[in-house]
């Protein structure tokens, strides 16, 4: 139950579990004093790090099925970099870079609904002046708490989600802080990515200092990681040693259990690894990035599930694996490797 109410819920930061909730109700007068519209960035420094929380959570699901809950668990709280919201009266429109826009109304009255399990879900929707808060509760359901609160006058956005489930040992909370970057609402976030290019959507007279520029230029520098990952995994796969090694600063503070471990060490481990393989295969789900020294250095979490054939057998897991990067002059390249935290 948890993987459904938590891929529609995240997604779009708001509850799931219920129908649309239709305008019924007349206008509270909320629409010219709501600190919550406009359209905001994520700013990952100020930011709970997921995989952090994930790292820390215990669930009572069987072992052996640990693994996908744990991999659908990350990959569903990953919050989206863009959000866009809208008042009107009690009605508010919520949109992200990872779901399009839906509206509800916001007039604190609880709906009961028939979930997909088919429990009855208990569902509220509640707006004030510099609040939004999504309730959905039900016996066999898991219960979602997600809330908006503007603060500095409107300038930034903090989000608080509450995760209560039955496989959860513990409520799993994780709290992510947005920087508003137009008092402009932009529903075309979703349809056009525009947390890509940083401008998209977004009125140029906007683009002020509220966002800073490490938030701005973490768009980018971002987008480039996730190249240099996806590059260094292909390399992985080829098993070309090679190429994988023009990712590795000469010495690295970092290499599994060893430290200060220089690039000859690092290539001498891979050769040793490879020369029984007969096929290597590695998956890494959508990293978290956070940004570090100004933009210099940068730390990357992701889930990767690995597959390594040799002769005799066959080796396979899951684990949370952290590298660290450092830019040298166009390039990133990796002086931390790591696991920190071992799946399955």
């Amino acid at each position: 139950m948890v993987k459904r109410i938590i891929s529609t819920a995240i997604a779009a930061i708001v509850i799931a579990g219920s129908a649309q909730l239709h305008a019924q109700t007349s206008s509270v007068g909320l629409a010219r004093t709501c600190q919550l519209a406009g359209t905001f960035r994520i700013n990952v420094n100020e930011s709970d790090k997921l995989y952090s929380v994930v790292k820390d959570a215990t669930s009572t699901v069987p072992f052996g099925d640990q693994q996908r809950f744990f991999i659908d668990l990350s990959t569903r709280l990953t919050p989206p970099d863009m959000l866009a919201i809208d008042c009107n009266g009690n009605r508010v429109s919520v949109g992200s870079s990872r779901a399009a826009k839906i509206t509800y109304v916001a007039d604190g009255q609880t709906r009961r609904e028939r979930g997909a399990s088919g429990n009855f879900v208990n569902s509220k929707v509640e707006l004030a002046r510099n609040t939004l808060t999504f309730i959905s509760r039900g016996r066999g359901e898991d219960n979602v708490n997600v809330a908006f609160e503007a603060v500095n006058g409107g300038s930034r956005l903090r989000v608080t989600r509450r995760i209560h489930a039955a496989q959860l040992s513990e409520p799993i909370i994780i709290r992510t802080v947005y920087e508003k970057i137009t008092d402009r609402v932009d529903w075309g976030i979703y349809d056009n990515n525009a947390v890509a290019s940083g401008t998209a959507g977004v009125d140029q007279d906007a683009k002020s200092d509220r966002s800073g520029p490490n938030v701005r230029g973490s768009n980018r520098e971002a987008a480039e990681l996730r190249v240099a990952l996806n590059e260094w995994i292909e390399a992985t796969n080829r098993r070309d040693i090679s190429a994988q090694m023009r990712f590795y600063v000469p010495l690295l503070k970092a290499y599994y259990l060893s430290r200060n471990t220089p690039q000859s060490a690092v290539l001498a481990e891979k050769r040793r690894v490879f020369s029984g393989v007969r096929a290597v295969d590695i998956r890494a789900a959508e990293p978290e990035i956070i940004f570090q020294d100004n933009g210099r250095t940068a730390v990357m979490r992701f889930i990767k599930e690995y597959k390594i054939v040799e002769r005799t057998r066959t080796k396979s897991g899951v684990v949370v694996q952290e590298l660290r990067w450092q830019r040298y002059g166009n390039d990133w390249q990796i002086f931390s490797e790591r696991d920190i935290r071992v799946i399955r």
